[in-house]
């Protein structure tokens, strides 16, 4: 059974542009590598669900460490990602 854990997650700006961008490390804490793992993160303000999405990290392999980059290009961080107060994040499914 696929066992993962998520550190460093952290809600940001992209560098050049106004979009938010989710990043941070996922490890897997099994002994089986994966090629594909699906993370669903839900962003909240307060309790407001603003964004709620599924990204992929590839090349995963057992007891290994990726880090993960996500550009939410729907969302503006000066109008709504500033604001976002706390985030869900867990694994979908791996293969």
């Amino acid at each position: 059974m696929p066992n993962f854990s998520y550190y460093n997650v952290e809600v940001g700006k992209t560098e050049d542009t106004k979009e938010v961008v989710i990043s941070g490390e996922v490890i897997n804490n099994s002994d089986k590598s994966y090629a594909t793992v699906a993370v669903r993160i839900v962003l909240f303000k307060k309790n407001i669900t603003v964004a709620n999405m599924v990204f992929t990290v590839h090349g995963l392999p057992a007891g290994g460490t990726r880090n993960f980059r996500k550009t939410i290009s729907e969302l503006d961080y000066e109008q709504v990602g500033k604001d976002i107060t706390r985030f869900d994040i867990y694994t979908e499914t791996a293969f």
